[in-house]
């Protein structure tokens, strides 16, 4: 018995083990596979970098990378310390990288390269091929073995003159003027207002317009543009059309620095007007360059009215006064804001740091050895002057020695000049400014017809003052008037001077604008 029990023990304990593979082999065990991190990447590079701005590069605000990596981790499992490093070869160092500690499963970085450049890249002369290293850095686990991939895409670095229009891919570019022109801040790197040699330049223009102080006034301000304009003139700085040996395939153009353009005494319609921009930014007013489809021209805002003056720069290859290229430029203006247009404000660009490469130092000498020579101006002799002195209310005036003075009455006295400017100061006690102002306009209206047409509020020696500008028509004249109002120590004053409408009227303006800043309240 006992042993027919053995037996029957062993044949289930087969029976079982039969069941149970038969159980195995029809229904499969689930075993989770061991998730990994996989990453995969793309690499977008420029094709070109533009050397002449290589500063702008470096400043991620600006926002002009050269290459971009799209990193993405495709795998079931995070990545760890994840770093791309960029160099353009022989032009920059390694950059420091970004580090990213963590990329979780299905997420993506986009990582963007701001070279700094070494400023040799500035003088390159022509169009010169180099590369764009990425290397990028990562780890499959916390703490493992780095791995490593190296990518190399080429690049074109432009020679320090050449210009790229616009950076939006072909694919990406509407052809319309606004993508055409793309780039068009990045001009604000070819003005260059503190060159020395643009900077003495100007100055020998200023001397020729009589040493002006152009940010002191509109009327000094047009002194001083009229004079570097008419430097260049004399020197023959042309306009001249770009040659075609000079373009580089793209939509791109050879731009010259402005102390080119004096070397060279020609430059296109670009050229001129970055070089007359410059010219009056160094003596601190603002500018801007005016770009139309085949066309570019300078735009100077005058510093107390704000009114802009367009010039015609290619108006210097007809030896064109400065007046005339006001007017050309006003109808040039005319045109390009009937668009498309694009203004560049170059302060204001600059001042994002998109500034000029530096430049090779030159000789002091550098503008008497490329021949600039200033003409010999004539200076008209300059009469002497005599002081005027008022015994009570106590006030002073200097005027020329060769004007002629009245007293018509106790409250008045009356300078006149030779060419036939009158200059009129009344006073009366118990006036206030705007007491003496309606008396001597009551006046003035009494005898003609009287227009107001500038107005503001300014100082005289040292007192709040009104200025009116004025036109005037009476027997059959027409007159400018301008006129002072104040008051001071219980007294009213009118300091005005008039003449005759005239096309020399901006130079008697400047005889009077002197002789009233000479006038003085009290002993």
């Amino acid at each position: 018995m006992s042993k027919i029990s053995k037996n029957m023990l062993i044949t289930i304990i087969l029976f079982t083990i039969g069941i149970l593979s038969l159980i195995l082999y029809f229904v499969p065990i689930q075993v989770t596979p061991v998730e990994k991190p996989k990453l995969e990447y793309k690499i977008l590079t420029v094709t070109h970098i533009i050397s002449g701005a290589y500063k702008v590069y470096g400043n991620p605000k600006l926002g002009l990378w050269v290459s971009k990596v799209i990193l993405t981790n495709k795998g079931g499992a995070p990545l760890y310390d994840l770093k791309v490093l960029y160099r353009v070869e022989g032009y920059s160092d390694w950059s420091e990288g970004n580090l990213y500690p963590i990329l979780l499963p299905n997420s993506t970085v986009i990582d963007l390269y701001y070279p700094i450049f070494s400023s040799e890249i500035a003088k390159l002369t022509t169009s010169t091929p180099s590369n764009v290293k990425i290397k990028i850095t990562f780890t499959m686990e916390q703490n493992g073995k780095p791995q490593e991939f190296i990518e190399t895409k080429p690049v074109t670095i432009t020679g320090v003159h050449d210009f790229i229009f616009t950076s939006i891919p072909p694919e990406e570019n509407t052809g319309t003027f606004y993508d055409i022109f793309d780039n068009y801040p990045l001009l604000g790197a070819w003005a260059t207002p503190t060159d020395p040699v643009v900077m003495k330049f100007a100055d020998m223009g200023n001397k020729l317009a009589g040493g002006a102080g152009a940010s002191l006034s509109d009327e000094e301000a047009l002194k001083s543009l009229e004079g570097m304009w008419a430097l260049s003139v004399y020197n023959e700085i042309q306009y001249k059309t770009e040659p075609e040996a000079f373009w580089t395939g793209k939509i791109s153009q050879y731009i010259k620095y402005p102390r080119d353009v004096i070397r060279d005494k020609a430059g296109t319609c670009i050229d001129t007007a970055l070089f007359f921009a410059s010219l009056a930014m160094s003596q601190g007013l603002r500018a801007y360059v005016t770009l139309m489809p085949g066309h570019a021209f300078p735009i100077i805002v005058l510093p107390k009215s704000g009114n802009l003056i367009p010039i015609e720069s290619t108006a210097l290859n007809t030896k064109s006064s400065f007046k005339e290229a006001i007017e050309s430029g006003v109808k040039t203006f005319s045109e390009a804001i009937k668009g498309p247009y694009i203004i560049v404000d170059i302060q204001s660009f600059q001042a994002m740091g998109i500034t000029p490469p530096e430049l090779e130092p030159l000789p002091v000498d550098v503008l008497e050895k490329w021949g600039i020579k200033s003409p010999t101006a004539t200076q008209p002799q300059q009469p002497k002057m005599e002081m005027y002195s008022n015994p009570l209310p106590k006030w002073s005036i200097s005027y020329p020695n060769d004007w002629a003075i009245q007293k018509p009455n106790p409250n008045e006295v009356d300078f006149y000049s030779p060419e036939g400017i009158e200059m009129v100061i009344v006073w009366g006690q118990g006036y206030d400014k705007e007491g003496i102002r309606s008396l001597v306009e009551s006046y003035l209206s009494e005898k003609g017809s009287l227009e107001i047409t500038q107005e503001k509020e300014i100082q005289v020696s040292g007192v709040p003052a009104i200025l009116v500008v004025y036109t005037y028509n009476t027997m059959d004249k027409v007159y400018l008037i301008v006129a002072r109002y104040l008051d001071y120590g219980g007294y009213g004053y009118s300091i005005l001077y008039d003449f005759i409408s005239t096309d020399k009227q901006e130079t008697l303006i400047n005889i009077c604008e002197s002789i009233v800043a000479t006038f003085k309240l009290g002993g």
